[in-house]
């Protein structure tokens, strides 16, 4: 059976970078990738970065029960298919799953085995900030919004197996692959 890596951390920690650079540079991980309703951003591809859908198809995924987990993040559906998961353990494979605090709750209900946590925190609010600033795809509102997100998301960076600080994509993505190869050798 396969193990599940579930990476958590707020808006503009750099998880898609990270773990981008995870794959990249360690072919033997695969990534289960989530489904959303947010807008295609610059350089993103379907059914690469993400699965993205209509809110119609969306709901009525909902309503046949097919998601994991989802959840309703700054007006728009992210959610990872339980077919997905189901599919990368059953190939034996190492995964990496990107969802937020209340998406790995329920994955850790819904699987209970082989699954393990790790957060990525900023190395402080100020840099978070700057860097969604850098990024140039919200406004000062949902600037606002992610910063209170983050800080609420960071207050439950203890409910997780492992922390990693990103104040460098290549050390953060280095510090998650030594985690990934402790916890799949023991």
């Amino acid at each position: 059976m396969g193990h599940l890596f579930v990476i958590s951390g707020p808006s503009a920690v750099g998880k898609t970078t990270i773990v981008r650079y995870l794959l990249d540079k360690k072919p033997q991980l695969s990534r289960v990738i989530t489904c959303t309703t947010r807008s295609v951003r610059e350089g993103e591809q379907d059914g690469v970065d993400y699965i993205f859908l209509s809110k119609e198809d969306f709901r009525e995924k909902i309503e046949r029960g097919e998601f994991a987990e989802f959840s309703e993040v700054y007006e728009n559906y992210y959610g990872v298919l339980l077919s997905s998961i189901q599919e990368n353990m059953k190939k034996n494979e190492v995964s990496i799953l990107v969802i937020n605090w209340e998406g790995f709750q329920k994955v850790k209900r819904s699987i209970t085995e082989n699954v393990t946590g790790i957060f990525i925190n900023p190395p402080s609010i100020d840099e978070l900030e700057r860097r969604l600033r850098l990024r140039n795809t919200e406004d000062e509102g949902d600037i606002q919004k992610r910063l209170l997100t983050a800080r609420l998301d960071i207050a439950h960076a203890g409910e997780y197996d492992f922390s990693v600080e990103n104040k460098e994509i290549p050390q953060a993505a280095k510090d998650i692959f030594d985690i990934i190869s402790k916890v799949v050798k023991s």
